[in-house]
This record gives C-alpha cells, structure tokens and sequence, in this order.
C-alpha cells in the first residue's frame, strides 16, 4: 500500500457503487477510469522506492484520476458517486503538496459539506464522519472528542478498517485516563548516564516528550520546547525525551546540535520503543506534562506549552 493516500477512505464506497446498478452506461464506463485512477494511486503494482519516484508517481496518477473525473462528471454530474470523488480529492490533498502541485480542498469543508449532502451515500458519509473523528484528535478536548468519537460509531456502526481504529483511541484514551488516577510511575537510566526517576522529581512540573529526528513536526517543535526549558527551566521546569530513533549517533548529533539538554531515553527500537510501548504511544509528537505531584495532567501539551508549564508551576 502506498502510504501517502490511505486506502480506508475508499474501502466501503467500492463495495457501495458495485449495488447500484445505475442505468447510464456512460456514466458507469467513466466511473470505472475513476476507480482504476483512484485504485492505482492506492496500491500501486510497483511502489516507489525513492521520493523522486514517488513524486513522478503521484503526479501521473493524479493526472489520469483528474482526467477521469473531468470526464464523469461531465458524462453524470449530479451522480451520488461524485461525493466520493470529493472526498478523494481532499484527501489526496497533502499528497498533491507533497508532488509540488496545488493543493486540493480543506478535508473539513468537504466532511462538513459531505455531512449535509442529502444525495450523498451512506457510505460516504460514514467515512467523511470517521476521517472527521481522526483529524479532531489532533487538537479537541479529550472529552469532546470523545463525545464525538462515540456520536460517529452509534451513527455509522459498520464494521470499517476506520471504526476499528477510532475504537482503539477510545480503548488507549480510557488507558491514559487510567493512568492519570495516581502518581505516574517512570524509571530509566538516560542516554547520558543519568538516572530517572519520576518519583524523584516530585516539586518540579515535567514535560514527557515522545518524539524522534525522523519526524517532521517533532522537529518543528524543537525550537518551542527548547526555548520553554531555557525560560522555565530555573524555575522548576524539566524535560524528559522519549526517543524513537534508531540511529544513535545521529540522534547524538541532532541532540547536541539543536541544544537539548536534558535527559533522553533511547533504546533504538523506533516504534518498539519500550517506554512508548508501555504507555501506548501511536502517534508522535506526543507531549505529556507532570505535575508537582507526580501525576499526568495533560497528553497533548504541545499547543501553548509555556503557558500551560507557567500554569502548573504556579500551583
């Protein structure tokens, strides 16, 4: 499977247009280009093996699938077939950027839009409202999005690849809230040596890291965090790195070069990293903050660290 465009968008609404039945020839020999488009870019018979391939990859298979979809809906505009047509599109969006091209819709408006469509599938609306889900995990309260979480599966209840992943946050979210009912229990030697103890740092507030070189918005927050430790390191700030490289040395180098100088877990297991592992870590950066007692009060601490830090400090 090729990674850039997930496949599980696509999944119900195959088996979907396949009952139809509909009477327009035209419209069903276009819709087969569009599938076939789609399909290819899905799961490519020979997938890249560098980013120039998969550059040159996307861009041709984004041609012929705007070609095809240029042709259906001039042959069926107001198909139903067109809603996951759009919803494709948004979602290929990040993959168009990634190509140098422009960029297609914002994922949201087309959920939102998919939502009030009175023609659109059930399938498809099934699907938009289980991408909705997964992009509001990034940045809703948890409880919100827990509300909203359960909304989705009590409304599309089908046994999706997507349900079952928004059902494994719900069951690693109740595991986290677990986690918050007593002191966090974290003990490591660092990379440097040092010993940690989470138990020892009782008094002091503690920024849990989960992050690696390789990631992208990991490294966008470097800088952040850095200058949080610099500013409230001397009043009782402290971080832990969580590590997921697997190169040591450059993970050493990137360290040293960026200035973090606290202590840092690293086991070179990458995703098998034993301490994300044990917490249940899936996605990264994932920043969770301690407070003086100890216990876990927030897991999504990236947004307005330093205020959130200053906050927990004044306590």
């Amino acid at each position: 499977m090729f990674p850039i465009i997930r496949r599980y968008a696509l999944l119900a609404a195959l088996a979907f247009t396949t009952s139809l039945g509909f009477a327009d020839a035209t419209a069903d020999e276009a819709w087969k280009k569009v599938e076939a488009a789609m399909n290819n870019l899905q799961n490519p018979a020979n997938p890249p093996k560098s980013r120039e391939e998969a550059m040159a990859f996307i861009k041709s298979g984004l041609a012929a699938f705007d070609s095809a979809n240029k042709e259906f809906l001039a042959a069926a505009p107001n198909d139903p077939r067109r809603w996951q047509v759009k919803l494709f599109e948004a979602q290929s969006s990040g993959a168009r950027g990634f190509a140098g091209l422009e960029k297609g819709p914002d994922m949201m408006a087309v959920i939102d839009e998919i939502a009030t469509a009175p023609d659109a599938p059930a399938a498809v609306k099934g699907e938009a409202s289980g991408m909705k889900v997964l992009i509001s995990s990034r940045n809703m309260p948890e409880a919100d999005w827990q509300k909203l979480a359960e909304q989705h599966l009590q409304t599309y209840p089908e046994e999706a690849p997507m349900n079952q992943q928004i059902k494994a946050m719900i069951d690693r979210n109740a595991a986290t809230a677990k986690l918050k009912t007593e002191p966090l229990d974290l003990k490591f030697t660092a990379l440097d040596g040092t010993e940690i103890d989470l138990a020892k740092m009782r008094g002091k507030v503690v920024l849990i890291d989960f992050w690696a070189t390789w990631c992208g918005p990991c490294v966008q927050e470097v800088p952040n965090v850095v200058e949080a430790y610099e500013d409230l390191h001397p009043k009782g700030f402290e971080i832990i790195g969580i590590s997921l490289d697997k190169d040591k040395a450059k993970f050493e180098a990137f360290i040293k070069e960026k200035g973090m100088a606290w202590p840092q877990y690293f086991d070179g297991k990458g995703w098998q990293n034993e301490i994300s592992s044990r917490f249940g870590i899936q996605s990264i950066p994932a920043m969770w903050l301690v407070d003086k007692k100890g216990m876990l009060v927030e897991t999504n601490a990236r947004e307005d660290l330093e205020e959130k830090v200053e906050k927990l400090l004044a306590e």
